[in-house]
């Protein structure tokens, strides 16, 4: 249920749709971040104004942790930054609106590959055993950044 609010919340639907390997890279993806109300903080890929979601963070602020969902069928989350790596263990999750479900990770906001995102906008998603960028370009960099901060880390 608090996955649906974030997404909606975020002007996006309340559904992963498709896979992200199928999905990274395209054009009209972008970074959108919100904060305020009884939910968390959370940054979410995707195309906006639609239930195109490729990857999405929430954090509790003041703690050193994040969990993101990502449409993969991989056991654990595994995100680049440069030259850092990070990976974060995961469980796929039955979804009642998709037909595949979506992998739900947790790691440490502090992770080095969330820390080179937070300071370049740079992000790789790794999943099926390709790589596909994420990058924050223009505005979503502030978006980013403002995230993080709002998370503390």
């Amino acid at each position: 249920m608090k996955r649906r609010i974030a997404f909606a919340a975020l002007g996006f639907a309340t559904l992963l749709a498709g896979c992200a390997h199928e999905k990274a890279g395209l054009d009209g993806y972008r970074w959108a971040y919100l904060e305020g109300g009884s939910e968390p903080p959370r940054l979410a890929y995707g195309r906006p104004d639609s239930d195109d979601v490729v990857l999405m963070f929430t954090c509790q602020p003041g703690r050193d942790e994040i969990t993101a969902w990502v449409e993969a069928s991989d056991k654990e989350l595994v995100l680049a930054s440069g030259r850092a790596e990070s990976r974060f263990p995961g469980a796929h999750v039955a979804d009642e609106m998709s037909e595949t479900g979506h992998l739900e990770a947790q790691g440490k906001a502090s992770a080095p590959a969330l820390a080179a995102f937070k300071r370049t906008g740079e992000l790789t998603l790794v999943t099926e055993g390709e790589r596909h960028s994420l990058a924050a370009t223009g505005a979503d960099r502030g978006r980013v950044r403002a995230f993080f901060k709002a998370c503390g880390a």
